[in-house]
């Protein structure tokens, strides 16, 4: 009797009145999305918390509204609050760790837990297809993360318009922030999001996907840093490359196109200018998110395939 409770329960994603494929997609997308903050997910919604009271402590409180959103950092390099909040806890007071750790958290069992209970199967019988499946489960880990992404940072926007007296002036000036905030934490909400999901998939079991993703992302990207700075030390060229391996990098190189700024790597205590052209940066990113979308449709055919 607990088990068909507990697949009866899974089914409460679909509603009668949900009568055509795109609201059934969208209802169940939001019916995840608001069981991340039942009172199951503590640890989720700690995460959340956190992340809105270090806002609040290091951006907002302690900001400066002369400064923002950049201010010259050295040798026409810019340091803006909108990167450094996905930067690192020590040197930018950056939120990149809770961000990644809650996108691991969400996103783990997502559908690796349909997968290992077979309920895959009657999702799927219903008049949803694969990629209908794929877009219901991606929509609420991207929500939670651009609550966590694009917010805090137009809330930081904003409060720094409001220490200006919201003078009129001041948003003319700043015309296409809030757009460029909006554009960074779908491209960051949206990554993690697709990645999360498909180790979710390939592993299956929550917690191996959740402890598999973050080392992916932080595991990368320490490589990735540390083959930049001997290449560099040696002067070998081509050094730059290396970082695109890098997921967080990746992002990054995006993050500070939006803004345009010039993407800078701390290497030996130093900023170090990273020369790698747009076409390549959106190739990669193009080919991370196609090809984890692919492989996870994949997966799904061959379980429906072996059943």
């Amino acid at each position: 009797m607990k088990k068909k409770a507990q697949v009866s329960d899974r089914f409460r994603d679909f509603d009668a009145n949900l009568t055509t494929r795109p609201w059934i997609v969208l209802g169940m997308g939001l019916r995840r999305f608001e069981k991340f903050f039942s009172s199951k997910n503590k640890v989720m919604m700690g995460l959340v918390v956190i992340i809105y009271l270090w806002t609040l402590a290091f951006y907002v409180l302690l900001g400066n509204s002369e400064d923002y959103p950049c201010r010259d950092f050295v040798d026409e390099y810019k340091s803006c609050v909108p990167l450094n909040y996905y930067g690192d806890l020590g040197s930018q007071a950056g939120l990149r760790l809770f961000i990644i750790s809650l996108a691991a958290i969400a996103s783990g069992g997502m559908i690796g837990n349909d997968m290992a209970n077979k309920s895959l199967h009657l999702y799927l019988s219903r008049p949803i297809s694969r990629i209908d499946y794929l877009i219901a489960r991606f929509i609420p880990v991207f929500l939670l993360l651009l609550m966590v992404t694009a917010v805090p940072n137009l809330m930081v926007a904003i409060a720094m318009w409001s220490d200006t007296g919201l003078e009129t002036e001041w948003i003319t000036n700043h015309k296409w922030l809030f757009v460029d905030i909006l554009v960074q934490g779908i491209f960051y909400s949206a990554a993690y999001s697709i990645i999360g999901l498909t180790f979710s998939t390939i592993l299956k079991k929550e917690s191996n996907a959740s402890g598999a993703f973050f080392l992916f992302v932080y595991g990368t990207s320490i490589i990735a840093e540390t083959f930049f700075s001997i290449l560099t030390a040696f002067e070998i060229d081509g050094s730059d490359g290396v970082l695109l391996l890098s997921v967080s990098h990746l992002l990054d190189m995006i993050s500070y196109a939006i803004f345009d700024a010039k993407y800078y790597v701390m290497a030996f205590g130093w900023p170090w200018e990273v020369d790698i052209g747009g076409t390549e940066v959106g190739v990669v990113f193009t080919f991370i998110f196609a090809g984890c979308c692919g492989f996870m449709y994949w997966m799904i055919l061959q379980m429906e395939a072996n059943k």
